[in-house]
């Protein structure tokens, strides 16, 4: 079984991130249909509304991802998940901050310092710009270096050869570093303006390449539910899609995934760059885990926007498992899915926002208790809720459900 197939019944791809048998559940009993909430039940208030954007008050339940019906200023938007619900939030009030600034293509720095001063946005995600990074491209060598890991990548986000070396992607990435989000979102209005901007700033009047450089807002980078590393954010800022690849690479291969693997993961035009990093930073920080491969390989068939957020939110919160709760002995796949093999037993860790008992969810744990053998069952640790019947029906076949595992981090 593979990833695609969890999701064939509908668009709503990242629920589990797994692989799952959409055939009627050889257990008898009956199931639950998806509820509705209110969004203030499923929302802290800062997020029910905006200057940006209005949702829906009914909120729906498509593979366990409330879904949001949300109202822009650039268009209306179906959004499946809380997690993604929260970068795009963050990515619409830096939008809307950019588009503040005016002029011409060829803007200089120096217009565009003028331009970005502090207005008060949602979280604040900038405020005066302190200082000029200076030349983007630093040196022959680094130019050289640039160069030869883009004539070397694989990645369809790769930049061009000449495009790696010139100030415009740079700019673009410390532009999205200084505001707090993903220099490679999946967000249209927003990446075409930090385009717009980055470019005014590498080939503007002065003729020079250079960069943007501002005090960062909130802690992290929105490329998930909460903060990311310093070392990552660091990463995507400073380094092309081709340089990560080339670093990645040999972190998969040092943790003993197959050539073949990582490279249908690097082809995979769906995962993002940052994706990409994400998860292969997470697999770096588990150092005796075997089987990395196997994760690998699932997220490497990822066929949507929101199965890539998923993957990479779920690599987070294996690391984060790993650092806060156990060590992670070996991936295992079981039921058609990664699943975690630890000192306690059998972990599957799973980003989703409500957990109900449906056929797809039986079929995951018979299925997972077939390949274990008889001695099944282990602990599903879910980053929302879970209804009481479901954590009844699991717990008939041996799983227990670990709810608000967001709790974790990153």
């Amino acid at each position: 079984m593979t990833a695609i197939g969890l999701f064939r019944r509908g668009a709503a791809a990242a629920a589990f991130g797994v692989a799952l048998s959409i055939g009627s559940a050889s257990l008898a009993g009956d199931f639950e249909q998806p509820p509705s909430f209110s969004a203030a039940q499923v929302l802290p208030p800062n997020l029910l509304h905006s200057r940006y954007y209005r949702l829906d008050e009914r909120i729906g339940l498509e593979n366990s991802q409330y879904v949001f019906r949300m109202h822009t200023l650039w268009g209306s938007l179906v959004i499946r998940g809380g997690d993604l619900l929260r970068v795009r939030a963050r990515e619409m009030a830096a939008t809307a901050k950019l588009e503040r600034v005016s002029g011409p293509k060829t803007a200089t720095i120096s217009a565009v310092s003028t331009a970005l001063k502090p207005v008060e946005t949602a979280g604040d995600l900038i405020t005066t710009p302190i200082q000029t990074i200076g030349d983007t491209v630093r040196g022959a060598g680094r130019i050289f270096g640039t160069a030869n890991a883009a004539m070397n990548a694989h990645d369809p986000h790769r930049d061009g050869m000449i495009a790696s070396v010139t100030g415009a992607s740079a700019a673009r990435r410390k532009l999205a570093f200084g505001l707090g989000v993903d220099p490679n979102t999946s967000f249209p209005p927003l990446s075409m303006q930090l385009t717009r901007l980055a470019t005014a700033s590498a080939f503007g009047e002065t003729g020079a390449n250079v960069g943007l450089s501002f005090i960062t807002g909130p802690a992290g980078i929105a490329i998930g539910a909460t903060g990311t590393s310093d070392s990552l954010r660091e990463a995507l800022r400073d380094k092309t899609a081709a340089e990560l690849e080339r670093d990645g690479r040999q972190v998969l291969a040092r943790k003993g995934v197959s050539k073949a693997i990582i490279e249908a993961f690097y082809a995979n035009a769906i995962l993002t760059p940052t994706d990409k990093a994400i998860i292969v930073g997470a697999l770096e920080r588990l150092h005796r885990t075997r089987g990395c491969g196997i994760f690998v390989a699932s997220a490497a068939k990822a066929s949507t926007i929101k199965m890539g957020f998923f993957y990479r939110r779920q690599a987070a919160l294996i690391a984060a498992y790993a650092k806060r709760i156990g060590p992670v002995q070996r991936f295992v796949r079981l039921g058609g899915t990664p699943m975690l093999q630890t000192s306690k037993g059998t972990v599957s860790l799973l980003p989703v926002d409500y957990l109900i008992w449906t056929p797809q969810l039986a079929d995951l744990a018979m299925d997972a208790n077939r390949d274990l053998g008889v001695k099944g069952g282990g602990e599903f640790w879910i980053t929302g809720k879970v209804s009481p019947t479901a954590s009844a029906e699991l717990a008939e076949l041996g799983w227990t459900v670990v709810p608000n595992a967001a709790r974790l981090g990153n």
